[in-house]
């Protein structure tokens, strides 16, 4: 089965489309969605909407941070222009939405298979990020699953380790990497919506479950129309420039 993996889509309705449809025409049997389906990005609902209908055909989603802001005001602990953005999002999202949101869970797991957390996968309730040897090395240590997936940090990396030494990690190319299974594995994507690692094109990955192969794509969508429509949304204008540096 190939799995398509998404995280971090923001409410970037022209990167999500792009993916998509990037992902479908590479074969993409079953979608995965790693959370913040919402923030920063003009189209929430639309995101929601879609992400919801693919999930009652099967498609499997948790929680992200900005997800759970949305639902839970005591979430909000984050700085003036994100929370505006949660806020700006929960205008949007009608209440069906905003059920769909809250019923999400913090982990999901393909049974024997990967698992799958917005974050580190040691406390997914606290949404820690995964950015060094350590941090993966705590994450992969608090599941027996052979691989994690992980978004949050916007930015792709692999990390692996063999039996109880230090993790080791690496930035990975767009050539399919086999994970070889006598080790363990975690993978942090990289974002849908708001790609942070000098890289403005749209990322998403691709798992094939039966050859535990994986594959990270970039894909090329319309930036001008998503940074428009945040500036016409009445949201920060730094979460539309960025959009064209990748950053």
């Amino acid at each position: 089965m190939l799995l398509a993996l998404f995280t971090d889509i923001h409410g970037n309705r022209e990167a999500f489309d792009a993916c998509r449809a990037e992902a479908r025409r590479l074969g993409a049997e079953k979608f995965v969605y790693l959370g913040d389906l919402v923030g920063y990005g003009a189209d929430p609902a639309y995101v929601v909407e879609r992400v919801a209908e693919d999930f009652e055909k099967g498609a499997l989603c948790v929680m992200g941070n900005h997800d759970l802001a949305l639902v839970d005001p005591k979430a909000r602990r984050m700085y003036d222009d994100a929370r505006h953005a949660v806020e700006f999002a929960e205008g949007q999202l009608d209440a069906a939405q905003k059920r769909f949101l809250a019923d999400l869970p913090f982990t999901a797991q393909l049974p024997d298979g990967p698992l799958f957390v917005h974050a580190d996968a040691s406390a997914p309730r606290r949404f820690r990020y995964v950015q060094s040897v350590e941090d993966a090395t705590i994450s992969m240590d608090a599941t027996r699953a052979p691989v994690t997936f992980c978004g949050h940090v916007h930015r792709p990396r692999l990390y692996h380790r063999s039996g109880d030494a230090p993790a080791i990690s690496f930035a990975p190319t767009e050539t399919p990497t086999p994970l070889a299974r006598s080790r363990r594995w975690l993978a942090t994507l990289g974002s849908v919506g708001q790609p942070r690692d000098g890289d403005s094109r749209a990322a998403f990955a691709l798992f094939d479950l039966d050859r535990a192969v994986l594959s990270f794509h970039r894909v090329d969508y319309d930036v001008e129309t998503a940074s428009r429509k945040i500036l016409r949304a009445g949201l920060a204008a730094f979460f539309a420039e960025r959009l064209f540096l990748g950053r």
